[in-house]
Formats: C-alpha cells, structure tokens, sequence
C-alpha cells in the first residue's frame, strides 16, 4: 500500500521519466547525489546530499504533464537540542521535458541551494519534541540516514 498518494502508478511514472532519465542520473553521478526515486509515491525523483553547512538537502525534477517538469530545491537543518528543523526550499520552477534543459536546470539548483547562508530560514518548526525526545540526540543521529557531499 503506498504511503503518500494512493493514485501513485509506478508504471507511468517510469514511462514519463524513461526519457530525461539518463540526465537525471548522469548529473547525480557526476555531482555526487544520492538519487530517491518517488519518496512517498510522489512524481519526482529528488537527489539528496549533505548540505556543506549541515543538515541535508536535494534538488528535485517532478512530473508536471507530458512535455513539462519542475525542478527545486530545499535544504534543512535539525536542531535536536531544541527540538527543531529549519527549512530553506526555493519555489518550484516549470521547464521543458528536455534532457539537456533538465541537467542544466538541476545544475541553476544544485549552485543556488549550496549558496544558501546557514540562518537564513523560511521556516522553522519546533513540535518535535514527542517524536525526537523518545532518543537521545545520539540514538536520533545514529538513526538518520546519510548521504553523500556534493561535487559542485
């Protein structure tokens, strides 16, 4: 049973990447990213990374239609003394179903997210405290996934 969209079809989705796949994964190859293809049965792939400031962070191209995606990116940073993640994301972008537009694209994320200045958050959420405080902040850190550093 799928966790996020119930209407999830793996099989169009599949279909609507096969053509900027090569790209899509060529340019996480290349810049060193850890590829999660429809994290909770959503129409993207994002490409996760250690952010060089902490936390961790991805650029994403999704599914917006048959000649059309999106990319973005966000980065957050947990703070598990407070209990809290500070988020920095930049707005979704519309472009062209093109391999060669998409790897350019990811690349305009990949540098405007690594440019990002630690604090500078558009949003922080501090209601973690009945998820986090079950751990201690190293069970908690121990239990996190990792990804790789960026190439940028």
């Amino acid at each position: 049973m799928p966790n996020g969209n119930h209407e999830f079809d793996l099989g169009a989705q599949e279909e609507w990447f096969a053509s900027i796949a090569p790209a899509i994964t060529a340019f996480a190859d290349t810049h060193r990213l850890f590829v999660d293809k429809y994290y909770r049965d959503h129409g993207a792939w994002e490409l996760r990374f250690n952010h060089p400031r902490g936390g961790q962070a991805d650029v994403s191209v999704g599914n917006l239609g048959p000649s059309l995606a999106y990319v973005g990116a966000q980065w957050y940073l947990d703070d598990y003394d407070s209990f809290s993640r500070s988020l920095y994301w930049r707005d979704q972008r519309d472009i062209a179903k093109v391999p060669e537009v998409v790897a350019r694209e990811l690349g305009v994320e990949l540098r405007a997210i690594l440019a990002v200045p630690l604090g500078q958050w558009r949003s922080v959420v501090s209601d973690y405290q009945d998820i986090w405080g079950q751990h201690t902040k190293a069970e908690f850190e121990r239990m996190a996934r990792t990804y790789p550093m960026p190439m940028p």
